[in-house]
Order: structure tokens, then C-alpha cells, then sequence
């Protein structure tokens, strides 16, 4: 059996599609519906009372799977039509018949056979086999590339030009165009289409692809062949380093602050208080935390950030672990923000590290949740690194 090196950060992932997760980095791969407009739908969710009255939880637990039942594998579907994928249920002798099915692919087969992409391709389907949520990557095997983007986005850092995507009805959209990126610089904003790169359509392209595409080192360029209403045109971007702003920070207006959570990074927690710092200078006395389009990132950062709003001692999650047994996270020290009256909207994009600090502002202080059904998610990943580079993703907890 290969040796694998457990990385000490735990995930928990819309699917910052993750590369992520997440999320977290500027190629979020999640496939989500478009982003509400925070202008006009905070504005509207901002005329509810923030202490709760006349507002109704979406639950006595908090947001809906923060802390529930973990999803399971889908049962083998039926035989399809002839040409699509068949999922069959488990074989009888299955290790055996692999090595043989190999020996007959390798000898009858009518083209030579390349064994590194067979072996390939079998590990991607032995991850496919395990718990999976629709649109948001759970148990997946990485790349080298695809780790290094991984990582680095939980850092706060990643290299490219920009952009966070979504296929929405199979077209490439951009969901945001972070602050001071190439994107940014070139004026592309959200609802932007990107049906080419590079002189190439992309339609029916795999998504990694158009991901891999879109990467590169910084200094190099990327042409994007770009959609708005009815105008196209070639956006040349040169890639570069892009800092992720996790956190954004507004007053809506009589004392009722603003506050928008991307993702949870190494460095979201010190971006959470800076932001809380000028909204409170700016005579905060209520807040809004908007959780709705965030697919999740370090399970330490979750922690972290709640912590920011309770006391000393409260539970924030329970995470099982098949071999360690039931672990509490708890709010270590009394938190700074605690005791501000809150709403948090959370929604179907509001996903794992974000239903943490959902449930426990709900529980325990006193937050109103607005909005529809959170994915829940209900699991962690750890990352584990092959000795090829390549690495594991999977739900440990």
C-alpha cells in the first residue's frame, strides 16, 4: 500500500468548486446559480429585524446540516441508454478481476495502452465511488497543480488573472472579479460569459480543463474571448499574484452593518476583525453576516471566526473521527465581537465551514437565520499527499 503524508489542515467545502474549494481561490469550481446582487438583495433582507422580531429561524438546530446526518453514496443507478456510463453494483472478486480486466485491456485492446493513464482513471473512479454532493467536490484526487492551488488558496494568495467561475446552463460565468486582479483592471464583472481561451471555444469542455487553461505562471497571459449582453470581444489578462479579500464590510445605514464572508482562509479571522473594527468605528449596533454563496475552507479558520462571537466554552462543532472517536471544538476564550445583535442569511450555496458558523450564531448568540436551506454538508476532508506528488481528498470526519 502507498505511504501517504496526512497534511495537518482539515477542509470542510459550493463549491469553490474546490479548487476549490472554494473556494477559496480565484477559480472557484462550483457549479452555483448566479450570485444574488448584494446591493439590492441586502438592502431588502436588511429590512428585517435583526434581533429576531417577527423573523423566523429556519430551524431550532441552526442552519439546516451544520450539524446533521452525513450525506451517503447514491445507490447504483439502472442501466442507462447504450453509450452512457453504467453504474453496476459491487462485483464478487473485485481486486481479482481488476488485474485481470488490465491483462485482457493490455493484450486485446486494439490500441497500446498507456498503464499510468488506466491506473489514473481507475483512481478517479474509486473516488467517484465515494460520498459526493452534487456540484461540490468532496472525495477527489488532485493533481500536483491542483494541491498547490489548493493550498495556496488558504493562505489568501493565489497566481492568476482573477476571476471566480461557474457554469450556470453549461456557459462559463463569472461569479466575481476580485479586487485588484487583471480581471478587475480590464473592467470584467459578474454575469461576464467566457466562451473562449486562447482562440478555442470552450463549449462541452471539461471544467478542470478550462481551469487549466485559464492557470499559468505569473507573468504569462491568457486571452479570454468574452460575453456581455450582445457585445464580444479578446480580453488579453496577464497572470499575476492575487490576494483573496475573504471578508467585505459595509454600513447599510442606522447602525445596521454589513458583513459578507467568501471563504474561510489561514487569514480570514484577522480580516474578520479588522472589518468588524471599522464598521464598529463607523457606529455599528447590529449586524448582518451574509453566508449565502460560501462553500466553506479550513476547519481551524471556521473555528477561529466563530469564535470571534461567543463565550468562552461554547460548543462550536463535534467532528467524528472513525479511528479518534467524537472530538468538541469549543470557543476558547471569551470572544471579542460577542453580544451584537445579529442575522446571518444563509442558503442551498452556504456549505460546511459557513453552516459552522451559522449553527453556532444561531445556538448560542441569539442570531436569526434568513433565507432558504444551507447544503449541509456535514463532513471534513484532510488532504493526503501520494509520494508522486499527487494527493487524496477525503471525508475523514
Amino acid at each position: 500500500m502507498t505511504k501517504t503524508k496526512t497534511k495537518t489542515k482539515a477542509w470542510m467545502k459550493r463549491t469553490t468548486a474546490t479548487i476549490g474549494v472554494a473556494c477559496l481561490g480565484a477559480l472557484a469550481l462550483v457549479a452555483c446559480d448566479p450570485e444574488p446582487s448584494v446591493d439590492a438583495e441586502v438592502e431588502r433582507d436588511a429590512a428585517v429585524e435583526v434581533d429576531g422580531a417577527g423573523a423566523r429561524p429556519l430551524g431550532a438546530g441552526g442552519a439546516s446540516g451544520a450539524s446533521g446526518a452525513r450525506p451517503q453514496p447514491s445507490a447504483p443507478s439502472k442501466a442507462k441508454e447504450h453509450g452512457e456510463l453504467v453504474v453496476h453494483p459491487p462485483m464478487p472478486d473485485a481486486e481479482k478481476a481488476f488485474a485481470e480486466a488490465l491483462e485482457l485491456i493490455g493484450e486485446h485492446y486494439v490500441d497500446p495502452i498507456d498503464r499510468d493513464a488506466l491506473y489514473t482513471g481507475a483512481l478517479e473512479g474509486v473516488m467517484s465511488r465515494l460520498i459526493q454532493i452534487e456540484g461540490h467536490p468532496v472525495n477527489v484526487l488532485l493533481s500536483p497543480d491542483e494541491l498547490d492551488e489548493l493550498m495556496s488558496g488558504t493562505k489568501g494568495t493565489i497566481v492568476g488573472v482573477g476571476v471566480m467561475i461557474e457554469m450556470v446552463a453549461d456557459v462559463l460565468v463569472i461569479r466575481d472579479a476580485i479586487p485588484g486582479s487583471a480581471a478587475a483592471a480590464a473592467g470584467l464583472q459578474r454575469g461576464d460569459r467566457i466562451l473562449g481561451i486562447d482562440g478555442e471555444r470552450i463549449a462541452g469542455m471539461p471544467l478542470g480543463e478550462i481551469v487549466r487553461r485559464i492557470r499559468g505562471p505569473a507573468g504569462s497571459s491568457v486571452t479570454l474571448f468574452v460575453q456581455r449582453d450582445t457585445e464580444e470581444w479578446d480580453q488579453k489578462l496577464v497572470r499575476d499574484v492575487v490576494t483573496i479579500r475573504n471578508v467585505e464590510a459595509k454600513m447599510l445605514g442606522d447602525g445596521l452593518g454589513y458583513l459578507r464572508l467568501r471563504g474561510f482562509a489561514e487569514t480570514t479571522a484577522d480580516e474578520l476583525d479588522a472589518a468588524l473594527e471599522a464598521l464598529s468605528g463607523a457606529g455599528m449596533k447590529r449586524l448582518i453576516v451574509d453566508l449565502r454563496i460560501c462553500p466553506g475552507g479550513l476547519l481551524d479558520a471556521a473555528v477561529a471566526v466563530t469564535s470571534r462571537f461567543l463565550d468562552e466554552g461554547d460548543r462550536i462543532v463535534s467532528v467524528s473521527d472513525r479511528k479518534k472517536g467524537d472530538k468538541e471544538l469549543k470557543a476558547e476564550e471569551q470572544g471579542r465581537w460577542r453580544g451584537i445583535p445579529m442575522a446571518a442569511l444563509i442558503g442551498p450555496k452556504t456549505a460546511s465551514s459557513a453552516e459552522i458558523l451559522a449553527d453556532a450564531l444561531a445556538t448560542h448568540a441569539g442570531a436569526t437565520l434568513i433565507g432558504a436551506p444551507s447544503m449541509g454538508k456535514g463532513s471534513v476532508e484532510s488532504i493526503h499527499e501520494l509520494d508522486n506528488g499527487w494527493a487524496l481528498k477525503l471525508s475523514s470526519g
